[in-house]
């Protein structure tokens, strides 16, 4: 029964990810906190975190989408500190807070996030905050902010 129940449950994510994949929207809209960029090394996108304003200058995190999940999906960080979440796969994601201290944020419309974007938000308060993927029941992650 067990084996089933997987089988089952992996047949379905296999189905969302199929629906998930095509969008038609070719306007390349979304949040203006959604940024294009090329692909860089891993170690180039260290230095983007001064582009957003102000917050103490905790540096910087990463957190790649990929495989239906993020990578890492909990995070520790200081105050001040800004996280990049970056879209490593065909399948469209997005980044939306549901639960912590702090203000809202959200990536843009759901699954808005092509490969190769990125999302960026700088945390201030500390306690701990939830995100998901809307589109993607089960990716969710979690960011401590000390």
């Amino acid at each position: 029964m067990t084996k089933w129940l997987a089988m089952l449950m992996a047949c379905l994510a296999l189905g969302l990810v199929a629906g998930c994949g095509d969008d038609d929207d070719d306007d390349g809209g979304g949040a203006a906190e959604t940024t294009e960029q090329p692909a860089q090394p891993a170690e180039e996108p260290a230095e983007e975190p001064a582009e957003e304003p102000g917050g103490g200058g905790g540096g910087g995190e990463q957190v790649s989408m990929e495989n239906i999940s993020f990578n890492p999906d909990e995070l520790e960080v200081t105050k001040g500190t800004t996280v990049t979440w970056t879209n490593d796969e065909s399948v469209g994601h997005d980044v939306t807070k549901t639960d912590g201290p702090g203000p809202d944020f959200s990536s843009g419309d759901p699954g808005g996030m092509q490969e190769g974007d990125t999302f960026e938000h700088t945390f201030d308060v500390a306690g701990t905050i939830e995100y998901v993927c809307t589109v993607h029941p089960g990716m969710e992650g979690t960011v401590t902010v000390k």
